[in-house]
């Protein structure tokens, strides 16, 4: 081996040592997205300069630089302007930590601190920086025979499944903040009864399941109605509960911190009492007549259900008011019909005194002209009084109208 191979042999190891002595750690830390997240040097002193660089494919970016007892921004890479701090270390109690606010997606990778000092020299640190956006929220439609599972705003890509097989394959977006939109439709066979589904959305830090239960209708004759989530629950103290009208408009809400709080336009629809799974309806018409929904949601989970409601007190109403005019039509048929029969009788016995017989109480007895002229004028009078008395009935149904 010449002496130019030994010279860089040597030059190589002494580098490696002054790279184990200076303590060459790396850690790895996760944040939250649009969270604030601590990068934590691995030495355990206060250095009279202090740099944190991002380290690129190209190079290194300024983070943060410390010296000359301030903070000094000039080289500061414009992306992180009016994010960064230092703060002291929680267990050295030194001011040698990276405190980066509002994490983007675009800060995950590695940083590197590096300090100097008089008293201990020249050391660095690496600290790998991972960034998760956790789900928070994973929601199902129903439009006809296909349901769909959406979840928004995820990091890093996730993964979707559905309690039924086969599995439905899933559809992912990236959005312009690198966060993850992901959604499956599943498509539905025809059945009679209440339609259950569940779907789970999962990613390296946390899962998310929401259970859904689609009701078939209810109907509802009255003012009133009761309408109960699918799933019982015992105690509220762990969950958080909303009920909502037609998926938008918010009925009521509880949660164990602020209590129950009604909706001001469904106070007077809103039963008041104790927080339960039942929502009592009341003073209802065909304006609150569509979806309820009642979402029951807590640490990564949902159980949601919606019920159909109609409203059908037009219809009884109608259906009174058609038994009131048909007994008005049988009442102005048979007093047409006693009208036609006098009539009749009248016509065809005028000059037979067996039809004023069959008038007068004295059957049998001969009338006098008088009294047959009389007789006359009351059968006349009692015929105008007849037809009086059909008018005032024609007039009747109104009157029945409007006490039905």
């Amino acid at each position: 081996m010449d002496n130019k191979i030994k010279q860089r042999v040597v030059l190589f190891l002494n580098l490696l040592m002054m790279v184990t002595a200076q303590g060459f750690t790396e850690i790895n830390v996760s944040c939250v997205y649009n969270s604030i997240c601590i990068l934590s040097c691995s030495f355990r002193y206060e250095a009279d300069v202090l740099h944190w660089d991002y380290i690129t494919w190209t190079g290194h970016v300024n983070v943060h630089s410390y010296y000359e007892n301030k903070d000094q921004f000039e080289d500061q890479d414009p992306r992180f302007n009016g994010r960064t701090s230092l703060v002291e270390d929680q267990v050295t109690g030194r001011k040698t930590s990276l405190m980066l606010k509002n994490v983007k997606v675009q800060d995950e990778g590695k940083y590197k601190c590096f300090a100097d000092s008089e008293k201990h020299g020249y050391k660095t640190s690496t600290v790998v920086l991972q960034v998760d956006a956790p789900v928070q929220r994973v929601d199902m439609v129903r439009a006809g025979n296909s349901a769909t599972c959406s979840s928004e705003g995820v990091y890093p890509k996730p993964e979707l499944t559905w309690s039924s097989s086969p599995q439905s394959s899933s559809t992912v977006q990236q959005t312009e903040e690198k966060l993850y939109n992901i959604s499956s439709s599943l498509k539905l066979s025809d059945m009679d009864g209440d339609l259950l589904l569940s779907c789970t959305v999962s990613t390296r830090l946390n899962k998310w399941t929401t259970t859904t239960t689609w009701r078939n209708p209810i109907v509802t004759t009255t003012s009133r109605a009761q309408i109960s989530c699918s799933h019982t629950i015992t105690s509220f103290m762990d969950f958080n509960l909303l009920w909502r009208f037609n998926h938008t408009h918010v009925i009521m809400r509880w949660n164990r911190i602020d209590g129950q709080h009604v909706s001001a336009q469904w106070k007077k629809h809103v039963e008041a009492e104790k927080v339960s799974d039942v929502l009592h309806l009341q003073d209802l018409s065909s304006d609150q007549e569509g979806t309820y929904s009642c979402e029951l949601s807590r640490a990564e989970e949902t159980t949601a259900t919606h019920t159909l409601l109609r409203v059908d007190i037009m219809d009884t109403l109608k259906y009174r008011n058609t038994g009131a005019w048909f007994l008005v039509g049988v009442m102005v048929v048979s007093v047409i019909v006693m009208i036609m029969v006098l009539v009749y009788h009248w016509k065809h016995s005028k000059s037979d005194q067996s039809f004023f017989h069959w008038l007068c109480p004295m059957r049998g007895q001969p009338l006098e002209r008088g009294r047959v002229q009389n007789n006359e004028h009351e059968m006349e009078m009692m015929m105008m009084e007849m037809k009086n008395n059909s008018i005032k009935i024609n007039k009747y149904p109104e009157t029945m109208k409007d006490a039905v």
